[in-house]
């Protein structure tokens, strides 16, 4: 009885914002029987005519990944969403699903709503390392000269989405070499014949690279070692903010040096979506 009354009671959710993995995870939720509101999500049209009304009946909120902008406000196109108000419109206890939350966090803790942070979930970091290495991949060969077989690469850090990328490269038949600071990070690479070397470091040099990718929050890329590659190099930086570039550096023209956050939602929006709506169901299923 228990059970039938959660699932009773869960069935309302509403979507705000984001990119095209919110138009499909609408999808992916409706065939999951919930009712689903939506507000200024890409190619759908508002169930309501307001913000406050398609919020204040919902039962769990879902806002896009990343939620926020740096001001605190829910990413949404053609303008971000004000957070407060939605809060405000809010029944006590409503899951909000999303993430990350840290630059709201202080706003957040003055309202008894459900946090479910999706970046905090091993189970949603895990997926999205696919589809973010088969982003970075697409990226590299749309922009590089040349072929990825045969080519040159490094990839810093050696996680979830560094270890995708880098066995992927490699079926390509690329050169890869991966960064890492922990020594048992390069003896995996090595048993996985690839090359390693020491991020921060590069005891191997970097002029020798067609391509790098960084897939490490934190400045690993200092102004001497973009000086040290070449001119024709391409960098991917698939680091979610601060990004990998030193604090105070200005991305260079050359070599070209591309930003590539939310990856999932660009390149395979309905793959992330099923992700999202997998999260959403283990959250809410007791």
């Amino acid at each position: 009885m228990a059970q039938e009354r959660r699932d009773v009671m869960l069935r309302r959710i509403s979507i705000l914002g984001g990119d095209l993995r919110q138009r499909w995870l609408a999808e992916e939720l409706r065939q999951c029987g919930f009712e689903v509101a939506v507000y200024q999500v890409p190619e759908l049209e508002n169930t309501f005519s307001s913000l406050q009304q398609t919020v204040k009946s919902a039962q769990a909120l879902a806002l896009p990944m990343p939620a926020l902008t740096k001001d605190g406000w829910i990413r949404a196109d053609p303008q971000p969403l004000p957070l407060i108000p939605v809060l405000e419109s809010l029944r006590p206890g409503t899951f909000v699903f999303g993430g990350p939350f840290t630059s709201a966090a202080e706003a957040l803790a003055q309202y008894p709503v459900q946090l479910s942070d999706y970046t905090l979930s091993p189970a949603l970091a895990s997926g999205n390392a696919v589809p973010t290495a088969e982003g970075a991949i697409q990226l590299a060969m749309e922009r590089l000269p040349i072929t990825l077989s045969g080519s040159r690469c490094l990839v810093i850090g050696f996680g979830k989405i560094g270890k995708a990328l880098s066995l992927r490269l490699r079926g390509l038949c690329a050169e890869v070499t991966v960064s890492a600071r922990r020594p048992e990070d390069c003896a995996l690479a090595e048993a996985l014949g690839l090359q390693s070397d020491r991020t921060g470091v590069y005891f191997r040099g970097l002029r020798q690279y067609d391509c790098v990718f960084n897939t490490v929050p934190a400045p690993v890329l200092l102004e001497e070692h973009i000086a040290a590659l070449r001119p024709d190099c391409l960098i991917v930086d698939l680091a979610s903010a601060p990004g990998g570039l030193a604090p105070g550096l200005t991305p260079p023209e050359r070599p070209v040096y591309l930003t590539a956050p939310g990856l999932p939602g660009r390149v395979a929006p309905a793959s992330a979506a099923k992700l999202l709506k997998e999260h959403i169901l283990r959250t809410l299923t007791p």
